[in-house]
């Protein structure tokens, strides 16, 4: 291994629309934690066949001896089997992992208006979220078709349980798990854990705190009929993961 190689230790792998952007910033603000030339790479996920020189030259122009973050919410959000979370253990076998989760409904909804506005799908131009979340599940599950492949990745990127448990049986404690709502909550206190599983001294800085989008605001863009379809598609599968990773769960109402 050649340890003049600037090497990846810290990797933030989802969930998408969860608040990985925030996470990337706060981690990012400290001197000893140092970002590659984006802030998603997707190697371990996309572009694993590129091999390692492709990765490491990402980070290639920074100072050595820091600590090099990958915030690629690819690496829980397409991990179905152990392949991935094993890839980035083979790599890292110290490294330090971080999921943040986020109400899956809310992330759901935010997930439908990234595919619109920044992928730009064509035949999503014209729907809303409550003409696409009414879609027959049945009907979507085999996922053959432009609407049905979409419909398919916003509920099953918000199914977080079963992704986390195969993290959390490949790297143990070197895992940590956070819900958005602790960041919104309790700001301080979340920094702190953040920057003490990496294994740096915490700092704090009043952006930390900012948020950047309200449950209030995605809630809205859904009536409470296809909120309650959707809590009957989501919400056992985040109860579940809140309990097994000692969140408190709490479900909003569609017009709280």
């Amino acid at each position: 291994m050649n340890s003049s190689v600037n090497r990846p230790n810290i990797f933030v792998v989802g969930t998408m629309k969860g608040g990985t952007t925030a996470l990337h910033h706060i981690l990012t603000s400290h001197p000893e934690i140092l970002s590659g030339t984006q802030k998603e790479i997707h190697y371990f996920s996309l572009y694993y066949d590129k091999g390692e020189d492709w990765y490491h030259a990402h980070f290639a122009d920074l100072p050595p001896g820091k600590n090099y973050v990958d915030a690629s919410p690819t690496y829980l959000d397409t991990a179905n089997t152990p392949l991935i979370p094993r890839l980035i253990d083979a790599y890292s076998p110290t490294g330090r992992i971080i999921f943040i989760s986020r109400n899956p409904i809310e992330r759901a909804i935010s997930h439908f208006h990234h595919l619109r506005k920044v992928n730009k799908v064509p035949v999503l131009q014209d729907m809303d979220c409550d003409t696409f979340f009414t879609r027959d599940l049945a009907s979507m599950l085999h996922g053959s078709g432009p609407i049905a492949r979409n419909f398919m990745f916003t509920i099953n990127f918000s199914l977080f349980h079963a992704k986390v448990n195969l993290y959390k049986r490949i790297f143990g404690d070197r895992l940590l798990v956070l819900d958005n709502s602790q960041l919104r909550s309790r700001p301080q206190e979340s920094v702190r854990r953040v920057f003490e599983h990496v294994g740096v001294e915490p700092i704090w800085d009043d952006s930390f705190s900012v948020i950047r989008h309200s449950h209030k605001t995605e809630l809205a863009h859904i009536s409470p009929e296809v909120f309650r379809r959707l809590s009957r598609i989501l919400r056992p599968d985040y109860e579940m993961f809140c309990k097994g990773n000692g969140i408190e769960f709490v479900w909003p109402e569609p017009d709280a």
